[in-house]
C-alpha cells in the first residue's frame, strides 16, 4: 500500500463518527476463584469506551441490586510508591479508580476491603472475551495503601444497550413542532 493511500485510510478511520464517539457498554463476569465468590460474586463493570482510551463508570453486583460509580484517580494518589510495591512491576492492571463511597458503594467497600472506609480498584483494560483481573487496595494503618483483596473473573457477557436515536433538529433548536 502506498503512503498517501495509508493516511487516507487512518484519516477516514479518526475522523469517522463511530471512531470519534465513545460508547458505553457493560461487561459482565463471573467469580473466577473461590475468594472472588465469596468477596464480590458476579459483578458487571459499566465503562466508556473510546479509541484510544477506556474510562470505568461503575460496578454492579449482578446477583444483587448494588452500584458503585467510580472515579478515575492517578496511582501516585495512593501513595509515593504507587501500585508496584503490592502487584509487582509486570502487572499490567494500573487504571485506578476510587469507590464512591455514596449508595451502596460503603457496603461494596467493605466486602471488597474489610475494615476500611475508602477503597481504590486498579484495572487493565476490559476485553471482549477475556477476563479479568481487579486489584482493590485500601489505607493501611501506616498511612499508606495496602492490597485488600485480588478478585479474578471468568469473562461472561456483554450488554448490548439500545442505540440512541438522535433527537430532531427542530426540538433541540426550540422550534416548535407543525400541527396537522
Amino acid at each position: 500500500m502506498t503512503p498517501p493511500r495509508v493516511l487516507a485510510i487512518v484519516a477516514l478511520l479518526v475522523l469517522a463518527p463511530s471512531a470519534r464517539a465513545d460508547a458505553v457498554r457493560l461487561y459482565s463476569y463471573d467469580p473466577a476463584d473461590p475468594e472472588t465468590r465469596i468477596a464480590a460474586g458476579s459483578l458487571t463493570f459499566e465503562f466508556r469506551q473510546g479509541l484510544f482510551h477506556t474510562t470505568m463508570m461503575s460496578v454492579r453486583a449482578t446477583e444483587a441490586q448494588a452500584t458503585a460509580e467510580l472515579q478515575p484517580v492517578r496511582e501516585s494518589d495512593l501513595n509515593v510508591t504507587g501500585l508496584t510495591p503490592l502487584i509487582g512491576a509486570t502487572a499490567t492492571e494500573r487504571d485506578v479508580y476510587s469507590i464512591k463511597s455514596d449508595r451502596e458503594g460503603a457496603a461494596m467497600i467493605a466486602a471488597f476491603c474489610p475494615g476500611s472506609e475508602k477503597a481504590w480498584m486498579a484495572f487493565g483494560r476490559p476485553r471482549l472475551n477475556r477476563d479479568l483481573r481487579v486489584y482493590v487496595v485500601g489505607p493501611s494503618a501506616t498511612g499508606g495503601v495496602r492490597l485488600c483483596r485480588t478478585l479474578n473473573f471468568s469473562f461472561h457477557g456483554d450488554w448490548r444497550l439500545p442505540p440512541v436515536r438522535k433527537v430532531p433538529d427542530a426540538i433541540t433548536a426550540g422550534t416548535p413542532l407543525r400541527r396537522f
